[in-house]
């Protein structure tokens, strides 16, 4: 039988079950053809899609399925001698009975026993991320690091990782001291900004390829540069994954001493379905959702348009109510806005999913949909960075990421990868309302080792002078020579620009007195010199950033002033819906608009720059006045949003920041985030009279810290 016939076949048990035999007789001409295995594995997982229809044959699919090294499938129960034999030999040592590789996996974690250095390139569902567990389990390293590309990802490996919680520690602050033996958790941010590191024997890299992304995200990517230099310097063994990769630069391998392993290895098949796509798509896409069945990830190109499609979702199932979500929606009405459609959503049984989200409702949504209480998920983007979910299908509605990106072959194979999942779904089935984009595969550039023009200076200058070409020595060379900034200043602010720092020093030490007066604060600035401060930040450090209803100094100072009012979240929000010439045009928008500015300007942008500011005035007016301000302590105040700090980390861990007001009010928390750990632990939700919903918040992040 043709792949085609076997493929319409093995989609019913019942046909099945008529002529299992001859199925399986067809399936093994394919699995003994060399050049047809690919296409043999495809036809063993859906066959295992509906495994008891092949009773009383299914010895010889579980043969197969050894056969094409999937054991992780195979009912350890019920192998004969030979079969357990291979099986036991898939089984990671320090692991116990709990996982299993398939034969790529096997071969990858065999590399990292040797010793090697392994770059990985491998689908979704590969399981990349359990052979990082697997070396953890070995405790053969005493200090590991783990760098992932986002802060919720963050949040999810350490929640995974917490099984070892009592043979390491696990770090995912730069407030917190290590231990004797540690796990660190960052990302490249928090991985470059961590003063307190010890001697690391092993990391990895999740979303590698992320570190040539320097038109997506230039400081980022720095970031992920810089990170993986400060660990591959100490002589770590490595290992670095992702998903989709074709080549790595030529020489990287001899340079780096690693080796590049890229497989097209599947654990799950995917199916692409096209929809027509109409003027009145939205409709087209409502009407889709009503024959699903299963869990679905519906991607969007940007939140609002995430907002759009529930509230269409919302109308078209009239005044469905889900009872299990009832108290998280009135919770999030009354600490939001009732008129959000997060919490509209919620009611229905819909999830929604962007980079707007508090991180504590990002992680419930996330959980509710993998447990299965969520059937959708509206989802922008985000939802590729790591995050894992359980979607029997993923509806790809949009062929752009935000306003003018459009959807490359590359995010799209990332996207409907979400399809399926290892234990859970066979076969995934992706539903698109545009044409896939042309089969491009994606090489992976490595600035710090390719070093050409286009790789940033900010970026070069933190590398040592043997580690330069000669053409980037030549372009760092004025940076060095130059005698306004020490070059260990123009390192510390990893990702600015180090022209912009010179002529911002430059400009600093022009100022006549009464202008450098106003920069001299400590502490807590007034608002006239927090607004000036800003003025410089905008004009030198902050060019071209803008959003979350900041786009000018003023603005950017009027919000910062904003948090330290330390209003609730509810009353920022109504006061953005404040009728006037910048005014939300909706209650979604003014809710987004205060979460971003929270997460993005309040939580990284500002004070990042602040820092930046403040070295750089540091040196300059004590150099030539012998005194300066001293912006530190603001900094920190506004990160953590003029909140106890460990509030924010806590934040990520699932906690919503008004929850742990709530206990605040009620007990005293330690600032130090490990001592607010142990002091957490101790706290019972009945005594400080939190909600059902957030008693069960509370509960869920208590167990996992």
């Amino acid at each position: 039988m043709k792949p085609a016939t076997l493929r319409k076949i093995l989609s019913d048990a019942q046909e099945i079950q008529k002529n299992s035999f001859a199925i399986l007789k067809s399936i093994g001409f394919y699995l003994n053809d060399p050049k047809q295995q690919t296409i043999g594995r495809e036809l063993v997982l859906r066959a295992l899609e509906h495994r008891d229809a092949f009773s009383p044959y299914t010895p010889i699919l579980d043969t197969f399925v050894r056969q094409v090294g999937l054991f992780p499938y195979l009912d350890e129960d019920a192998l004969s001698f030979r079969d357990a034999v291979a099986y036991e030999f898939h089984r990671p040592d320090g692991m116990k009975n709990e996982l299993v590789f398939h034969r790529a996996q096997a071969e990858i974690y065999r590399r990292l026993l040797r010793g090697e250095n392994v770059i990985v390139s491998a689908p979704t569902s590969f399981g990349k991320s359990k052979i990082i567990d697997a070396v953890i389990a070995l405790e053969r390293y005493k200090n590991i690091a783990v760098i992932v590309p986002t802060i919720a990802l963050i949040d999810e490996t350490r929640r995974r990782l917490s099984t070892f919680g009592a043979s390491y520690k696990l770090v995912t602050h730069v407030s917190q001291e290590p231990g004797e033996r540690n796990v660190f958790i960052f990302t490249a941010e928090r991985m470059v900004a961590y003063q307190h590191l010890p001697d690391v024997h092993f990391f990895a890299i999740d979303e590698f390829y992320k570190i040539g992304a320097i038109e997506e995200d230039e400081t980022r990517t720095i970031a992920l540069n810089q990170a993986f230099y400060t660990l591959y310097r100490t002589g770590a063994q490595y290992y670095m994954l992702g998903p989709n990769i074709r080549r790595i630069p030529d020489g990287l391998q001899e340079a780096f001493g690693c080796y590049f392993y890229h497989t097209e290895f599947a654990t799950v098949v995917t199916e692409i379905q096209r929809i027509r796509k109409t003027r009145k798509d939205v409709e087209g896409l409502v009407s889709l959702t009503k024959t699903l069945t299963e869990p679905t990830l519906i991607f969007c190109r940007s939140p609002s348009r995430v907002n759009a499609v529930a509230r269409a979702m919302l109308d078209a199932r009239g005044q469905t109510r889900e009872k299990e979500f009832r108290d998280a929606a009135e919770w999030v009405a009354a600490h939001f806005h009732p008129d959000w459609v997060f919490q509209a959503a919620l009611k229905a049984g819909i999830g929604i999913h962007h980079g707007k989200l508090p991180r504590s409702l990002s992680q419930y949504v996330i959980r509710a949909f993998n447990q299965g209480e969520l059937q959708f998920l509206i989802c922008t983007s985000t939802i590729i960075e790591g995050v894992n979910t359980r979607a029997k299908n993923v509806v790809i509605f949009d062929n752009r990421i935000g306003r003018n990106r459009r959807l490359d072959f590359f995010t799209f194979n990332n996207i409907r990868g979400r399809s399926g999942r290892m234990f859970h779904h066979f076969i995934g089935k992706v539903f698109v309302f545009d044409e896939p984009p042309d089969e491009d595969f994606f090489d992976v550039d490595f600035p710090l080792f390719t070093q050409d023009s286009d790789t940033p200076a900010s970026l070069l200058i933190q590398l040592d002078e043997a580690d330069l070409t000669e053409k980037s020595k030549a372009r760092v060379s004025d940076f060095v020579e130059q005698k306004l900034l020490p070059l260990e200043i123009l390192r510390q602010n990893s990702g600015v620009s180090p022209d912009a720092q010179i002529r911002l020093a430059e400009k600093l030490g022009a100022l006549p007195g009464h202008e450098r007066t106003r920069l001299l604060w400590t502490g807590i600035p007034s608002s006239d010199e927090l607004y000036y401060v800003c003025e410089y930040l905008w004009d030198f450090l902050l060019v071209g950033k803008s959003g979350s209803g900041v786009a000018s100094a003023r603005q950017l100072a009027y919000k910062v002033s904003s948090l330290m009012e330390r209003r609730p979240i509810r009353e920022r929000i109504e006061r953005e819906l404040t009728p006037g010439p910048y005014a939300a045009k909706s209650a979604d928008a003014a809710v987004e608009r205060v979460l971003e500015f929270d997460r993005n300007w309040a939580g990284f942008e500002f004070p990042r720059a602040l820092m930046a500011m403040d070295r750089i005035q540091q040196h300059v007016f004590n150099r030539l006045f012998g005194r300066s301000g001293d912006y530190g302590f603001f900094a920190t105040m506004v990160e953590a949003l003029f909140r106890n700090p460990a509030a924010a980390a806590l934040e990520e861990y699932g906690l919503p920041l008004q929850v742990f007001d709530k206990i605040e009010r009620r007990v005293r928390l330690s600032d130090e985030l490990d001592a607010a750990i142990a002091e957490i632990k101790l706290v019972r939700p009945e005594e400080v009279g939190l909600s059902p919903f957030e008693a069960e918040l509370f509960n869920d992040t208590r167990a996992h810290l």
